[in-house]
């Protein structure tokens, strides 16, 4: 699936208009992820909250159902393997329509070697599937 996604990151920045990328840091202990607000547009969530901090919850309740399962197991994956995680999924916009992203994100681990954090960046995929309604 790799070559998919190093092709949507790539049409989007040779792309007309640059979108938004969104980043975000998840605090794996205190289960708070941080993001800023082009995170927040794409995912559909209050910017404030998300610069201050949210459950990761509140953004996997965003994602497409079907979608759900293969990112948080790449996620997972990606932590316990220590490698970079990259994706691409749905997620249900401030508007009620699933936008197609791209995200690359990656693990750190504390000094005692325990997942400590997660970071990661987000952009609205080049070959969006829109028009899925909630």
């Amino acid at each position: 699936m790799r070559p998919t996604i190093d092709l949507s990151f790539e049409c989007v920045l040779i792309g007309e208009q640059v979108p938004d990328a969104g980043f975000y840091a998840w605090d794996i202990p205190d289960n708070i992820l941080y993001a800023d607000s082009a995170l927040a547009a794409l995912f559909g969530l209050d910017a404030g909250l998300a610069e201050r901090g949210l459950p990761i919850e509140n953004y996997l309740e965003r994602v497409h159902p079907d979608d759900r399962p293969r990112l948080a197991k790449t996620i997972r994956d990606s932590i316990i393997g220590h490698h970079p995680q990259q994706e691409v999924y749905r997620v249900l916009d401030m508007s009620g329509t699933y936008v197609t992203v791209a995200s690359y994100g990656r693990g750190f681990l504390d000094a005692a070697g325990s997942p400590n954090r997660y970071v990661g960046i987000v952009i609205p995929a080049a070959h969006d599937m829109q028009g899925i309604t909630h």
